[in-house]
């Protein structure tokens, strides 16, 4: 009798195991690929607050500035190969000595995101002033993006997007290029661009490769509702028009490597040799820094927006607004 009972026990257990094993495969074969998917969240490592403000922007402006953000209270800039500087308004700080490589950031009001080779993330909260690092992937994270619900999205080499909300978690699968940068509206609308001109679009059922038209690699990308602009090597620039990519004109061959959106009167486009370029609805325009240093990267705070440049041990931070251009360091 007991050995009846066994053998009927087995059995239940093994049909309830071919039972969910189905639902498990069918669950998994309805996803559509690539699709937004969540997972387990990483291991992080918080660091120290960083200090009182003091005048330190010549420490700031002697490593090879690479990207940067505004929350409500700062502007935030970060290094290739250095540390994180900070701008109340008043003074710049070097708020973090410690070298990473870092080559992008994003912002909401009250918090910096930043993100590098090897995985590395690091992120500032203004409320309590901490810095926490994170070690989220071993991929190389290229891009990052945020969006007016603080929804972050992270790119990176093999095809590799992350979510953050409390903790880093993978947001595709089965995208296998190389992605460089990504713009976000919400955990449901996003653009990527890569090498070799692949663009990938996200809405509600997951991600979609969009033909681009251009083998050139896009480092860069902007939206703001159904406009969307990409940027790249050669100088390319591409507008989607009625869904489709279309290529724009904008006189010159250099690297273009960032891309902002002020509201929905101009993008502002800068790169390589001191380029800045602002396209709006009545043309083209070039704006003269007075520099040939590489901007690395621009972002808007409010109505003006900010570039970030460097060149070997030189760097440069210029803020613009309307007709006035304000710049600090040595670029």
């Amino acid at each position: 009798m007991r050995a009846t009972l066994m053998a009927s026990a087995a059995a239940v257990l093994l049909v309830a195991g071919a039972v969910l094993a189905g639902l498990i495969g069918a669950r998994l074969t309805a996803v559509p690929t690539p699709s937004p998917i969540r997972s387990a969240a990483p291991t992080s490592t918080p660091a120290p607050a960083f200090a009182t403000p003091i005048d330190t922007a010549d420490l700031v402006f002697q490593q090879p500035l690479s990207a940067g953000c505004a929350t409500a209270e700062a502007v935030y800039v970060f290094s290739d190969g250095g540390g994180i500087g900070r701008f109340d308004g008043q003074r710049w700080t070097l708020i973090d000595p410690t070298l990473r490589t870092i080559g992008a950031a994003a912002c909401s009001r009250d918090r910096a995101v930043a993100v590098g080779l090897a995985g590395r993330a690091i992120t500032i909260d203004d409320g309590p002033r901490s810095v926490r690092i994170d070690t989220v992937t071993f991929e190389d994270l290229l891009g990052i993006g945020t969006g007016p619900d603080a929804t972050v999205l992270a790119v990176g080499t093999r095809g590799t997007v992350l979510r953050t909300d409390a903790a880093w978690q993978p947001y595709a699968r089965g995208i296998e290029d190389d992605l460089q940068a990504v713009a976000v509206a919400g955990p449901t609308t996003a653009w990527a661009v890569g090498p070799r001109g692949v663009t990938y679009r996200l809405d509600g059922t997951g991600w979609h490769l969009v033909p681009s038209g251009v083998t050139t690699g896009l480092r860069a990308v902007a939206l703001a509702g159904e406009d969307v602009v990409a940027a790249g090597d050669g100088g390319v620039v591409l507008s989607l028009v009625n869904g489709a990519w279309k290529r724009v004109d904008v006189g010159t061959n250099a690297t273009l490597r960032s891309i902002v959106r002020i509201g929905r009167t101009f993008v502002a486009i800068v790169g390589d040799g001191g380029t800045v370029i602002r396209l709006s609805e009545t043309g083209t325009t070039r704006l003269d820094l007075g520099t040939k240093c590489d901007l690395r990267a621009v972002f808007a705070r409010a109505s003006e927006y900010w570039i970030v440049g460097s060149s070997g041990g030189r760097a440069g931070v210029w803020r613009v607004a309307g007709d006035k251009l304000e710049k600090w360091g040595a670029c």
